[in-house]
């Protein structure tokens, strides 16, 4: 039966994609760690990696959807509105079953992967707040030293120099 390996293949792909997902949430922690090291070799090397899984979640999206489009047209149901959860209804056992764990999985890894990645935003937000930081110390007059004048009143002086001397 047709029906039969469509089945077979689309719970292929999510298993595909619970790997790749995986894989994606074994370099966010790793991410994690080069963050919080400021290792930044490791953090390019390691964004290359996401970019390079990202292509490969997308086209294992994009089987999903083929298979899903195909199971729609087969069972006669409104492709838009056939979710795993629906086809996990539909279909008979093993595949039902199958499709319930595998989608429960998928959503726990998910959440995992968006709080990991929640974690990297935050690092990554609080040192570019400190770069900003630095360069505004760097880029801005240095402190005025107290001067005082007669009767002990303090005197500014009008030192409004850069730590960095920059010439245009």
């Amino acid at each position: 039966m047709h029906d039969k390996n469509l089945a077979e293949n689309l719970i292929t792909a999510l298993r595909y994609e619970y790997k790749t997902y995986m894989e994606i949430l074994k370099l966010a922690e790793s991410k994690t760690d080069s963050l919080a090291k400021n290792d930044v070799g490791a953090i390019v090397t390691i964004s290359e990696k996401e970019r390079k899984m990202a292509e490969q979640t997308l086209k294992l999206n994009q089987a999903r959807e083929q298979i899903i489009k195909s199971m729609a047209e087969r069972l006669d149901e409104d492709y838009e509105t056939l979710t795993v959860a629906k086809l996990s209804k539909l279909l008979k056992e093993p595949y039902s079953k199958q499709l319930e764990e595998i989608q429960t999985e998928m959503t726990e890894l998910l959440a995992k992967l968006t709080a990991r990645n929640e974690i990297n935003k935050k690092l990554i937000e609080n040192a570019i707040k400190y770069l900003d930081f630095n360069i505004q110390l760097l880029a801005g007059p240095n402190p005025a030293s107290a001067t005082y004048g007669k009767g002990g009143l303090e005197v500014s002086s009008a030192n409004n120099r850069s730590m960095l001397d920059l010439k245009y």
